[in-house]
C-alpha cells in the first residue's frame, strides 16, 4: 500500500498527517499533533488561554473545510516532497507540506 505523510500549518499550529493513497483518494488518515500521538480524527485539544483555543478551533476548522472541497484529495496527492500547497479560504492560510512517500505491505 502506498502511504504519505504530509504537515498541515498555519502561523500558530502544525498537525501531521500520515494517510493512504488508495484510488485518487487520502484514505486511513492518521493525526498527530506531536509527541508519537496519533488519531484517526482531528485532536481537538484544550487550552485555558481563550484566544489559543479560538485560533486552534480555527485552524481545525480550516481543515475539515479544506478537507470537504473537492479537489483535496489531488492537492495532497500530487504535491512534491518538500512542496508547499497554500489553501486560501481562511483568515489564517493553511500551508501544505509533502515531507514522505513510502509503501507498506500492511499496518499491524
Amino acid at each position: 500500500m502506498e502511504r504519505a505523510v504530509w504537515i498541515i500549518l498555519n502561523e500558530n499550529f502544525s498537525l501531521t498527517l500520515d494517510g493512504e493513497i488508495k484510488n485518487d483518494k487520502v484514505v486511513d488518515k492518521k493525526f498527530s499533533p506531536g509527541s508519537d500521538i496519533w488519531t484517526n480524527e482531528l485532536p481537538r485539544l484544550g487550552f485555558s488561554d481563550e484566544q489559543i483555543q479560538k485560533d486552534y478551533d480555527e485552524f481545525i476548522t480550516d481543515i475539515l473545510t479544506l478537507f470537504s472541497e473537492p479537489r483535496a484529495d489531488e492537492v495532497f496527492i500530487n504535491a512534491k516532497i518538500g512542496e508547499e500547497s497554500e489553501y486560501l479560504n481562511s483568515k489564517n492560510p493553511l500551508i501544505i507540506r509533502k515531507i514522505e512517500e513510502y509503501s507498506v505491505d500492511e499496518i499491524i
